[in-house]
């Protein structure tokens, strides 16, 4: 209901909790003071029984007494060893008042066998009952053992006698009470390590609701909760990483696509209008166009396998691999542009070394490696590409070249989608700006490592490790 404040999670488990200790506290209580009382209670009752046998046997000395005077002779001469508080009935074996000294005998004319203790009594030797006397209008714990030829009954008043004796002592209670708060104060600093999480939950969804992203000063508890708060955080972090990526993604693939769809749409546009061009100038613009069709192609090709990479590496093909072929694949298919660049290639891999993986990804990161020396060292450089020691279960290679290098400054960021080194260097060389970002993933999807650097003397250098299997 709205204008009603909802109770905090940490309050909610604090009530339940309390109430549940309370509960279990009180049951305990009670069954303490239950069995305390009954306790204390035998014991009472034990302690006013020898008086009955003592007043039997002063009555028996000689022989069983039948008149009420000589009863009442014999218990004025051993009042004195009898408590004050002690009510004593004396009846005969049909449960007639012979003696009491709590009341008149003779205002006592009603016979007592249906009274509850005296009934016990004479069933089991003896018998007791808490109840209320409507001669002396008060309530008495009577205790009754019946002996040959008569009864003897001993009584104390319940709320001046008994009731002290068995009332339960409160120095337990004190202990339950501290007990009590111990466990509630203990329960309170759980309640506020469990709760930590779910604050810097709270605390992490306030911050996207108010479209921040800076998450810092967030802190989870070491803990199962506090482990499933980092990884939602995580997992969230991805997510707009993710965003991120695919916006920029989006806005350079439009960038880079908008200067060949433009230069096909010039020359196509030139070669429609000008109806009296000659043949030599209508193929150049063709042969222009269809140089950009290829670098369009080339960005569609590169931004596909990008995507592959990371939304389906599982849908690769894995088989053997010979690197050494396949770089010589590559060499062969681009023997043109090298030639043309008068470009000295050396394979020096070793021609027995397989590795299992992707080959299509294999031929994609050695060619692109290949196509970034071809497009930005120069001419006139030499190619390397060899096998470096590698920890078990992998393969080491090297490529590097004799070009002009990458400056310091941008060697951290050349493995960057449509990152450039120089401004609008991609566009002039007719590159996708994919490629190196292409080896990068390549290589970690074949569980690598790749680094990049300059080679002494000039040239730049890269050192990356494959599994030599992927399927296990």
């Amino acid at each position: 209901m709205k204008g009603i404040k909802r109770i905090g999670y940490k309050y909610q488990v604090l009530i339940y909790f309390s109430l549940l200790i309370a509960a279990v506290s009180l049951a305990f209580a009670f069954m303490y003071t239950h069995r305390e009382r009954v306790v204390k209670m035998e014991v009472l009752k034990s302690s006013m029984i020898p008086y009955a046998d003592l007043i039997y046997a002063q009555i028996t000395v000689d022989s069983l007494p039948a008149d009420k005077e000589h009863i009442t002779a014999i218990m004025s001469g051993i009042e004195k060893v009898i408590p004050a508080n002690y009510r004593i009935t004396v009846l005969s074996d049909d449960a007639w008042v012979l003696f009491d000294n709590g009341a008149d005998k003779d205002i006592i004319t009603d016979n007592h066998l249906n009274r509850p203790e005296l009934a016990e009594a004479g069933r089991e030797g003896t018998g007791s009952e808490i109840r209320f006397s409507k001669t002396l209008k008060k309530e008495f714990l009577y205790v009754a053992k019946h002996y040959p030829g008569l009864y003897v009954r001993v009584a104390l008043e319940y709320n001046e006698s008994v009731l002290p004796v068995v009332i339960a002592e409160n120095r337990y209670m004190v202990f339950i009470l501290l007990v009590f708060a111990g466990v509630i104060a203990a329960l309170v600093i759980i309640i506020r390590r469990i709760s930590r999480p779910v604050k810097a939950l709270k605390e992490f969804v306030g911050v996207v609701k108010e479209g921040g992203d800076d998450f810092n000063g967030i802190r989870f508890t070491d803990d199962e909760l506090g482990e499933v708060g980092e990884k939602i955080m995580a997992a969230f972090r991805q997510l707009e990483e993710t965003k991120r990526y695919k916006q920029e993604l989006t806005h350079n693939v439009a960038h880079e696509l908008k200067t060949p769809v433009a230069g096909i749409m010039g020359y196509l546009e030139t070669l429609l209008q000008q109806e009296n061009i000659d043949k030599a100038q209508s193929r150049f613009f063709l042969e222009r166009a269809y140089a950009q069709t290829l670098r369009l192609s080339a960005i569609i090709n590169d931004i596909s396998i990008l995507n592959k990479i990371e939304e389906a590496p599982d849908k690769f093909e894995l088989e053997p691999i010979n690197v050494h072929s396949c770089i010589d694949e590559i060499r062969s298919d681009l023997s043109f542009r090298l030639e043309e660049k008068r470009i000295e290639f050396n394979n020096k891999v070793d021609s027995r070394l397989k590795i299992e993986g992707s080959y299509i990804l294999i031929y994609s990161l050695f060619k692109n490696l290949i196509d970034n020396t071809v497009d930005h060292a120069g001419e006139g450089v030499k190619i390397y590409i060899e096998n470096i020691p590698a920890p078990t279960g992998f393969a080491g290679f090297r490529y590097y070249d004799t070009g002009k290098g990458v400056p310091d400054e941008h060697r951290q960021r050349i493995f960057e989608r449509f990152y450039r080194v120089e401004k609008g260097r991609s566009r002039k060389s007719g590159g996708s700006g994919l490629g190196l970002s292409i080896v990068k993933n390549a290589v970690t999807l074949h569980r690598g490592t790749i680094k990049a650097g300059n080679y002494p003397n000039g040239g730049l250098l890269f050192e990356f490790t494959l599994s030599l299997s992927l399927k296990s």
